[in-house]
């Protein structure tokens, strides 16, 4: 999306920047390279290495003109391969243009520029933030308090740590990652390292994890008297994945309606009486590779609208 203040560009013998947010038009001789062409403009765009591909501080986002730019060079492809930068963020000091072209300055005060530098102590290293289409799953134990109160916290622990691994390697097999672990609850990612169909991977998934819990069920029902049940909601769309948090904390994860939704699918199992359910976008996906059962439409908290759930009863058999 082109952000709202840039005007167009106006046809000129010399090719020119357009930069947000300062909303100016920077005319610029296509032998120098960008950073050179805005700081001969005053313009304040950070570069704490003096241009040497070592800080990123000069990163920006190439809103229009992408084809016309030159290839990374060596430096910055090393750079971009350490931060995962998108097609679209380049390092300034790395690159030359050879027609007209918009971008958008990343780093814009003191704070960002902490964030962004790579000198010194090691910064963030990671995602900085990118858009993915992918499927979220997550998985939540059914009766998990009744549990917790009935065993000793050894079992406890235990009992969930021998299902996650199970779980996780269910989820490793197809292509997923496990996003993070909420109490008795596994939100896993599918399509950001990717995976040609996400949404199959992530419904392979669920039914793995569904035959794992079955199977713990015989392991507990013979030393403790209880079973084990999880219920699973799956979504399909558009996240934001990157490196998020404070940076001794900051983790890889995915934020994004697709998360909420299919948290809230999950838990609308119990009223629906099923096991996994997964929204429309899912069923159009997977459809040919997934026997289906019921079809419902629920009130979601935080959609205006219903979202229509499908009921997963089995997997097509491989030919």
């Amino acid at each position: 999306m082109i952000p709202i203040g840039i005007g167009p560009i106006v046809s000129t013998p010399m090719p020119q920047i357009s930069v947000w947010p300062e909303e100016v038009v920077v005319p610029f001789d296509d032998s120098v390279n960008l950073l050179e062409a805005l700081l001969g403009a005053g313009l304040p765009i950070a570069h704490l290495c003096g241009g040497k591909a070592r800080c990123s501080t000069c990163r920006v986002a190439i809103i229009e003109g992408l084809d016309d730019v030159s290839d990374r060079t060596e430096a910055e492809l090393a750079m971009a391969t350490k931060l995962d930068f998108p097609d679209v963020v380049r390092l300034a000091c790395q690159v030359t243009a050879s027609q007209s072209l918009r971008l958008r300055r990343l780093v814009l005060d003191d704070q960002d520029l902490e964030l962004a530098s790579q000198l010194g102590k090691p910064k963030f290293v990671g995602p900085i933030g990118r858009e993915v289409d992918a499927a979220v799953m997550f998985v939540d134990v059914v009766g998990y308090t009744r549990m917790a109160e009935g065993l000793p916290a050894y079992d406890v622990v235990h009992l969930l740590n021998r299902f996650f691994t199970r779980a996780d390697a269910i989820v490793t097999e197809n292509s997923g990652t496990i996003d993070n672990y909420m109490g008795d609850g596994v939100l896993a990612v599918f399509g950001i390292n990717k995976d040609p169909n996400p949404a199959r991977s992530a419904v392979r998934s669920g039914w793995g994890v569904l035959e794992v819990a079955k199977e713990l069920t015989r392991y507990i029902e013979r030393i403790y008297g209880l079973s084990f049940q999880v219920r699973v909601g799956i979504d399909f769309g558009e996240v934001v994945f990157g490196l998020m948090g404070a940076e001794s904390t900051a983790r890889e994860t995915v934020i994004g309606d697709p998360v909420n939704v299919a948290s809230r699918i999950e838990a609308a199992n119990k009223e629906t009486g099923t096991e996994i359910l997964v929204t429309e976008a899912v069923y159009d996906e997977t459809h040919t590779d997934v026997v289906f059962g019921q079809r419902f439409s629920l009130d979601v908290r935080g959609k205006g609208e219903q979202v229509v759930a499908h009921e997963v009863i089995g997997l097509v058999p491989d030919s």
